[in-house]
């Protein structure tokens, strides 16, 4: 029996998300420092739960190192699915960490829709149908990106706590 050999992509990339893993552990330690995932709780709160979902962890690799907290929803209406908005906190790695809270749109990617399935399965995941890696929303997108300062830890929580609720109004 023959086995078959990984491909050099596959290899390269596997090789890229382990040499991400410290990295991805200290941002996720610097977004736990300043109560991210309270912070999108508490946004996510005032959604209706038919159409708003999270939070959920994420994190990936391109173009540099990150981690976030992400909630998504999206419009209400029969068609509201059309467009799903993806809003969090996310740590990007750079010198220092930079902490960037913003939204993005995400178009609807599966082939077709079916109502009672996407309701059961966007509560956990929105990737199946929105094909989207949760990565940093681009500058256009960002409502707020400073660089992260340990000492300025509380009033960070706070303006990101501010800024999330804001954008979720």
């Amino acid at each position: 029996m023959k086995r078959s050999h990984p491909s050099a992509s596959s290899i390269l990339q596997q090789v890229r998300l382990l040499r991400a893993q410290p990295a991805q552990a200290e941002l996720a330690r610097i977004l736990d420092d300043l109560d991210a995932w309270r912070a999108v709780e508490t946004a996510l709160a005032g959604q209706p739960r038919l159409i708003a979902w999270g939070p959920k962890i994420m994190r990936g690799d391109r173009p540099v190192p990150w981690v976030s907290v992400v909630m998504w929803r999206r419009a209400s209406g029969y068609s509201g699915y059309k467009t799903l908005t993806l809003s969090g906190v996310w740590a990007v790695q750079d010198t220092p960490p930079r902490i960037v809270v913003g939204q993005r749109r995400l178009p609807y990617a599966a082939p077709f829709y079916e109502a009672e399935a996407y309701h059961k399965l966007m509560r956990k995941e929105f990737t199946i149908y929105y094909r989207d890696d949760g990565a940093p929303p681009s500058l256009p997108s960002r409502r707020w990106d400073a660089p992260y300062v340990p000492e300025q830890r509380l009033a960070l929580r706070e303006t990101i706590r501010s800024h999330m609720l804001e954008m979720c109004e």
